[in-house]
């Protein structure tokens, strides 16, 4: 089923979309951890999403076809596109229709350290691999947008001009980079309605799972509110109190983007069993 179907049915049934994230493992142990906690689900989430890192492509596919096939849940298969040529991304295209998959995020991906900009690539921005990808029906494609602006950008809430672009190109959804502000997505929100783009936009939620969590987050550029500084200050020598108090904040932030009417809420579990099974139990 085309993911962007099943935003028009909960659009028609006035709920929104909840979804996770997964990320390929190094492990086969953690492969396992994935499919258990997936298959283990009492609830299950309206899609799952499977992150394209580095040269894990086909680890991507291999995990988005087993996960589609063994419980009947939507995946979306992210790819990048910055080190791939057209025909590269023609075989790795094919590759994911046969399998059974029918929806993709499509992003541009991080620039090598040794990129020269002078240097004209195939793919420089994620409208051009949305542009490719469209001329294939088989596909519902969706984008990221983000609520702080993208890291390489100097602008606080993202170049709505860019997301235009995917717009135009073809993106039939978006999901934004993780934030800790929810008036951060409903300024973006706000202006993206403003720009008459009418595609479905989710929020992406991440919660606090430890310190090093934290690290990891601020390379991603988004800001820490006071408030939850004061939370991870306060437990931060109690890996056990600060989990739990990382996700209760995740849990208020979602309560309040619902009760806003969001599109959607896809949650970045980080690979975390207890993450996926408190979100789904709650909203679904």
């Amino acid at each position: 089923m085309k993911i962007s179907d099943i935003y028009k049915e909960k659009n028609r049934q006035n709920k929104s979309v909840v979804s996770l994230e997964v990320f390929p493992p190094q492990t086969s142990q953690g492969e396992k951890t994935i499919f258990n906690t997936v298959s283990g689900l009492t609830k299950k989430p309206d899609y799952i999403s499977v992150t394209y890192r580095g040269n894990s492509g086909n680890k991507t596919l291999e995990i988005a076809k087993k996960i589609k096939e063994d419980t009947g849940i939507e995946v979306l298969h992210h790819l990048t596109a910055v080190q791939n040529s057209h025909q590269d991304m023609a075989k790795i295209l094919k590759n994911i229709e046969q399998a059974g998959l029918e929806n993709i995020l499509a992003l541009r991906g991080d620039l090598p350290k040794d990129f020269d900009a002078n240097i004209k690539g195939e793919y420089l921005l994620a409208r051009d691999l949305i542009t490719d990808i469209k001329q294939r029906e088989c596909f519902s494609v969706g984008a990221a947008t983000y609520p702080e602006g993208h890291v390489s950008s100097p602008l606080d809430i993202e170049n709505i001009e860019h997301l235009r672009q995917k717009y135009d190109a073809g993106a039939d959804f978006f999901v934004s980079q993780l934030f800790f502000e929810n008036e951060r997505f409903y300024r973006l929100n706000e202006a993206i309605k403003t720009a008459r783009i009418t595609a479905p936009v989710t929020a992406g939620i991440m919660p606090i799972m430890s310190t090093a969590n934290v690290e990891r987050l601020i390379f991603f550029g988004a800001s820490i509110p006071t408030k939850l500084i004061k939370i991870i200050n306060k437990y931060k020598d109690n890996p056990e109190d600060l989990r739990k108090a990382g996700l209760e904040y995740s849990l208020e932030q979602i309560d309040d983007l619902l009760a806003h009417g969001v599109d959607g809420v896809h949650i970045y579990t980080m690979n975390r069993p207890s993450v996926a099974n408190v979100i789904m139990e709650r909203y679904l």
